[in-house]
């Protein structure tokens, strides 16, 4: 009786030890099941909308009417609505066109010490194309561009011309010139943006007068800085988007 009692009690301690043994084994064979593994969704989207206040701030510095110097020589400021449109090619390198019209007047003086006269009104129709490298910061997104822009001046007067019974006395051609870019946009969201933009166009023309056979006796200088805070929209994503890095 005793033998059995002591084979009894040893085969429960082996079965206790046994069962405390398995849960060690178990965590020291390899899994057969992975961890599910879930796609991060692709967030690139090409499309940037934006409205934009412009300031236009022209500079006419070095403007001659046949040949001479037009003393106090001005373009007017002006503050306009603009659009623009913004394409990403990937994530940091884009194309972006601007779009809009300023209305200015220059004015100035004949004579050294003479009245300043209002010698035309334009309106400028100058649009822009630029490619923007975009830092891509996060939430702040600041960007560099270089393009070209042209500029058409339509509906042209002169108050000096009307004096003379001729108020389309000048006539200013179109131009091309450099054109270069600073800004930044802040994502508010996902797809809303504020943003910042600066651009400095070097830009010269020249004109004619009704007087002056087609001879193009006006050059003006223009340069202006274009300056504008908007906001944005972004949009369009796709995960079929190739050149999206």
């Amino acid at each position: 009786m005793v033998l059995m009692k002591n084979l009894i009690c040893g085969a429960f301690a082996a079965a206790l030890l046994g069962s405390a043994a398995m849960p060690a084994l178990a965590a020291d064979l390899p899994s057969t099941k992975s961890a599910p593994v879930y796609a991060i969704p692709d967030t690139f989207d090409p499309f940037l909308i934006r409205v934009r206040a412009l300031g236009v701030l022209p500079n006419s510095s070095g403007t001659t009417l046949s040949g001479s110097s037009i003393y106090g020589s001005s373009l007017s400021n002006n503050v306009v609505p603009e659009v623009d449109f913004t394409y990403f090619i990937t994530r940091n390198w884009a194309v972006e066109v601007i779009a809009g019209v300023s209305h200015h007047r220059l004015t100035g003086s004949l004579t050294p010490n003479g009245a300043k006269q209002d010698i035309a009104n334009t309106t400028l129709l100058p649009p822009t194309a630029t490619l923007q490298y975009h830092f891509n910061m996060g939430a702040f997104d600041p960007y560099l561009g270089v393009g070209a822009n042209y500029t058409w001046f339509l509906f042209t007067k002169s108050t000096l011309g009307a004096t003379l019974g001729n108020a389309n006395l000048v006539n200013i051609h179109g131009s091309a010139g450099l054109a270069l870019q600073a800004g930044f946009d802040y994502y508010l969201t996902k797809n809303w943006v504020i943003n910042v933009d600066a651009k400095k166009l070097f830009l010269e023309t020249s004109g004619n007068l009704a007087t002056s056979a087609g001879t193009n006796a006006l050059h003006l200088n223009i340069n202006p800085w274009l300056v504008g805070v908007g906001v944005g929209y972004r949009f369009g994503g796709s995960e079929a988007v190739v050149a999206k890095y």
